[in-house]
């Protein structure tokens, strides 16, 4: 990974503070750098990291100002064999951007006036890629799926939940967090600062709790993405029963009108023999992969 940025005088007072326990040493992650590849890109997987900024959370009624993308190639330990740039692009909204927004992402009407993303552009690189991921791909996946209906059904990773963060030894799932706990900093809520601090994050290695051992990030992400999961569904459970089902760990999926929840296949008959237990009707059981999960 490259350090090359670190100042030489700076690391030496930082190691000697990093060996006092009333301190912690937090390195700015560095700025992007990107090598050009020679010849063809690698034989490797092709992952897109992805961040919008938004002027507000409602993909039918607000608009995209900002949005980045980056390529990433990985082979199957979760190396990085090569990378692009990342790629950013900003969007004039056509509406009066929140103050409040402005205050988060730094982007003011002013700056976007006559802005706009190239579609064209954007879908190549999205079809380019193998996997899409972002630090919270159901926010997303809403925006891009509404804006590029082609992209429907695309296979996504989502790194704040596809990564078991807990049994990886960190806490929390927010980036910026969990960019701390590997010991580095970033600006937050720009959409080219939180893909490259992605990329950075998902570099890091470590092992973790238990059995789990030693890889980077980017290897935990796609083994958690590529996980084939069972989704339970309580059809046609009593309104009585909602208490029950939020207390084991089920959520209302509105659109389905439905209790739903994602386990690993080995758990169904122990999870049917809940059901059976509790009252409930024989649940419905789907089938769920990166191209469903996060939706």
């Amino acid at each position: 990974m490259n350090t090359e940025h670190l100042n030489p005088d700076s690391e030496t007072l930082a190691h000697r503070l990093a060996t006092d326990g009333n301190y912690r040493v937090l390195r700015a992650v560095p700025r992007p750098y990107f090598d050009p590849p020679k010849g063809a890109p690698p034989d490797a997987r092709c992952v897109a990291l992805i961040d919008l900024e938004t002027t507000g959370l409602d993909p039918a009624s607000d608009h995209i100002m900002e949005l980045a993308i980056m390529l990433v190639w990985v082979d199957e330990n979760g190396e990085v064999m090569n990378h692009a740039a990342p790629r950013i692009w900003q969007e004039d909204p056509g509406i009066m951007i929140d103050p409040r927004i402005t205050w988060l992402t730094g982007l003011a009407n002013h700056q976007l006036i006559g802005k706009s993303i190239p579609d064209d552009t954007v879908l190549a690189m999205l079809n380019r890629a193998d996997l899409l991921v972002a630090h919270n791909a159901l926010f997303e996946i809403a925006w891009l799926e509404r804006r590029y209906p082609q992209i429907a059904g695309a296979a996504w990773g989502c790194s704040m939940k596809d990564i078991d963060w807990l049994r990886a030894g960190m806490d929390g799932r927010a980036q910026q967090w969990l960019l701390a706990q590997e010991g580095w900093h970033s600006t937050a809520h720009r959409a080219g600062d939180d893909v490259w601090s992605l990329f950075w994050l998902l570099q890091q290695r470590r092992s973790g709790w238990g059995a789990d051992p030693e890889r980077t990030h980017f290897k935990r992400l796609l083994e958690g993405a590529d996980r084939t999961t069972t989704l339970v569904h309580a059809t046609g459970s009593p309104i009585g029963k909602k208490d029950l089902l939020k207390a084991r760990q089920y959520h209302w999926n509105a659109s389905a009108s439905v209790w739903e929840k994602e386990i690993e296949p080995e758990l169904v008959d122990h999870e049917r023999a809940w059901f059976y237990r509790s009252g409930l009707p024989e649940p419905t059981l789907g089938t769920m992969t990166a191209h469903e999960r996060h939706r």
